[in-house]
């Protein structure tokens, strides 16, 4: 039997959807089917606010800006009255020295303005936090492209200059629109990455028509995946509705752990796909398209049950995005699963 509180939290988020599902910067793979615990979906006992818990899988000390916009944003404050919302640290991943680190550290320390370069390519805070490492900021030093506003933040409070920042913060959008440092010639590429990073940049600068680009990719640092706790997997499994991805890395790593857990580790891929909660009972929330299209490929999520921003991929866009799942999952709920 359905409450009055449960029925007008339905109506103050039905009232929510009509503003965001017109945001520009919102889009949605929407999931099909998701088993959720008892305890973690439906009203409170005690307080009788549905409650939403928010698993953030990013490595330990990436979370603060994240969990601060989640609290402040003012979708929070609207349905304070229905709507409770658990935000549980859960981090799946940790950053590791990459195979190419000393080499990069070489290159550095033989020719500090890196003056055979035209660019430095900088795709992650991670990777701005590595070259700060190793580079000291200088007026010598080649232009800087960063892929987002967060990269760019990173690299501007290590007093670096970023000469180029893309329309759309990805590997994708930067490789198409970063502009040639040389009317003529070639550009000459410095991309330190992460040795999980696709070769997405790559690939797309030695292709483009209108300038000549040469890319030195450096394997800086590596992602590594985290062993949860028995007790970390029990409550992700049982009491977790929404998990946040900040990279496809993160991905890989939460769904190693479900298939630890669920001891389905020696199965094929198909085969995996098959076994009820597979991705751990949860939907899930993604920072952009890459990593919203690393969940879809997996096969372990209906379309349906994946969000992310489509426009406007970072902070802001990933937490409204976190706020019409959450939404999505509490209408879920009210009429008893499905869609």
């Amino acid at each position: 039997m359905k409450t009055a509180k449960m029925s007008s939290m339905i109506l103050a988020w039905k009232a929510l959807t009509l503003t965001l599902a017109f945001s520009p910067c919102l889009s949605t793979l929407r999931l099909k089917t998701s088993q959720t615990s008892s305890i973690a979906l439906g009203a409170n006992a005690e307080t009788d606010l549905f409650t939403v818990n928010i698993a953030l899988t990013r490595e330990i000390g990436k979370n603060g800006k994240l969990i601060e916009t989640i609290e402040g944003h003012p979708t929070r404050k609207m349905l304070e009255n229905s709507m409770k919302v658990n935000i549980i640290e859960m981090p799946t991943i940790e950053h590791a020295d990459g195979p190419d680190l000393e080499d990069f550290k070489t290159l550095a320390s033989e020719d500090a303005s890196l003056s055979e370069f035209d660019y430095v390519v900088i795709t992650s805070p991670e990777s701005a936090k590595v070259f700060s490492s190793c580079v000291k900021p200088s007026s010598d030093l080649p232009k800087i492209a960063a892929v987002g506003k967060a990269t760019k933040k990173a690299l501007l409070d290590e007093g670096y200059t970023v000469d180029f920042v893309p329309s759309k913060a990805n590997g994708e959008t930067l490789a198409e629109e970063l502009p040639p440092a040389k009317d003529m010639g070639l550009n000459n590429v410095l991309y330190p990455a992460s040795a999980k990073a696709a070769e997405t940049i790559q690939d797309i600068l030695g292709k483009r028509k209108d300038a000549s680009f040469r890319v030195q990719r450096l394997n800086t640092y590596d992602t590594v995946s985290v062993t949860l706790t028995e007790d970390q997997i029990a409550l992700a499994r049982n009491d977790v509705q929404i998990a946040c991805f900040g990279s496809p890395t993160a991905v890989d790593a939460w769904l190693e752990n479900m298939d630890k857990a669920l001891g389905i580790t020696d199965l094929s891929d198909e085969e995996k796909q098959k076994v009820a909660g597979s991705n751990g009972n949860s939907v899930a929330v993604c920072i952009g398209t890459t990593t919203a299209n690393k969940c879809l490929a997996s096969g372990r999520w209906e379309s349906n049950d994946i969000y992310y921003p489509a426009v406007d991929p970072g902070m802001t866009g990933w937490v409204e995005s976190c706020y019409m799942a959450a939404g999505d999952v509490m209408e879920r709920d009210f009429w008893g699963g499905g869609w």
